[in-house]
């Protein structure tokens, strides 16, 4: 899993400096949730957390994918609004009732990170990466869960003397889903197809072997008595004292 957060400059004027926050959703008492192997930067800023980041020491691989991109981006216009681009889930799965776990009933990792000067058409990025601590799910099997964490920022300083009434602010929900799901969800055949199938198997199973029987496709094969006697009358029995 990785999520990329980029805080960009719209203008006009620049920024001298700035805080995004993000709260991430690491733990759930000792069970792994979504696990910190990796944080990267890009740009003028400088992270650090509350946590120690892969306390485990694992194995860290560059991810093919870019993941999700979280951006945090100021328009021309002085209305400031979050964009972000989330993963497309499969229509039939889209509104399963999921638990949701965020920092009101799980452990959060806090990520703070100080962005310094930032002129207009600049951008600080920072990149999560995480692994999906799957042990933990599957001790809850079939159970949707949706992953929340809070991304925000907060100007705290403009570049030049008279600074405005309101500095620039703003946080968003960013959700990671944990579906249980076959591999393909429209061909799954309920259970109660299944039972209903074998029912009728065995009930096509019992009506033909009833129609056996009553054509006496079970009864065992005799031979007739009269064949028996015509043979013993051609094979006499000698008699030794002749």
């Amino acid at each position: 899993v990785q999520h990329v957060y980029e805080l960009h400059n719209s203008g006009p004027s620049a920024i001298s400096a700035a805080v995004m926050e993000v709260h991430w959703p690491s733990n759930y008492r000792d069970e792994y949730l979504l696990y910190i192997l990796q944080l990267k930067t890009n740009g003028p800023l400088h992270c650090h957390t509350n946590a120690t980041i892969n306390p485990l020491q694992l194995e860290t691989v560059d991810p093919s994918a870019t993941g999700e991109h979280i951006s945090l981006r100021e328009p021309p216009t002085t209305t400031h609004h979050i964009t972000r681009r989330e993963v497309r889930l499969p229509q039939p799965l889209k509104y399963e009732q999921s638990k949701v776990l965020d920092c009101n009933n799980i452990n959060c990792t806090k990520i703070v990170c100080h962005v310094d000067q930032l002129g207009r058409g600049q951008s600080a990025v920072l990149k999560v990466r995480a692994r999906l601590w799957v042990q933990t799910f599957l001790k809850r099997r079939n159970n949707h869960y949706s992953l929340q964490s809070l991304v925000s920022f907060a100007v705290k300083e403009m570049a030049y003397k008279i600074q405005p009434e309101e500095l620039p602010s703003s946080s968003t929900v960013i959700r990671t889903s944990v579906i249980w799901a076959t591999p393909d969800a429209s061909l799954a055949i309920p259970l109660w197809v299944i039972i209903l199938a074998v029912l009728v198997g065995l009930l096509v199973l019992a009506i033909l072997i009833l129609v056996m029987w009553k054509f006496g496709f079970f009864d065992r094969a005799r031979p007739p008595q009269d064949d028996m006697r015509d043979r013993e009358q051609l094979h006499p029995k000698k008699d030794t004292d002749a």
